[in-house]
């Protein structure tokens, strides 16, 4: 996993409203698994995944985009807020921007992840 349930309840815990919402390690580990893999896929065309050496920059990419995915599951089952939303939305923009730059090439990673394009003749 790119990120860890300790670092995402870490995150989670600090912006609990009142220390009210409750959420597994498994129901954390599934999420981490299915952020890993959505950036995996939106990645795939640019870098060799998935990421055998855990990058930094993917590690804070699965840890703000999970983070904001609990978040959201918790807001989900609840009547009341749980968690401020100017603290989701900031973890579920910054995910988002962050995949996207990458997706697009506006931001790179050092290193030999990067997939090299066959040069073609004519």
């Amino acid at each position: 996993m790119y990120s860890t349930v300790d670092e995402i309840r870490e995150v989670f815990e600090e912006n609990d409203i009142g220390n009210e919402a409750v959420i597994t390690d498994a129901e954390i580990i599934r999420i981490i698994t299915d952020v890993d893999a959505e950036i995996d896929a939106a990645l795939y065309r640019r870098y060799i995944t998935p990421f055998a050496d855990r990058p930094l920059l993917i590690q804070k990419i699965s840890k703000f985009k999970s983070t904001a995915q609990a978040m959201r599951d918790i807001q989900r089952s609840s009547n009341s807020a749980l968690i401020k939303p100017e603290v989701m939305e900031y973890y579920e923009t910054r995910g988002k921007t962050m995949i996207e730059d990458l997706r697009t090439g506006r931001l790179e990673m050092a290193g030999s992840r990067r997939l090299q394009m066959a040069a073609t003749t004519h």
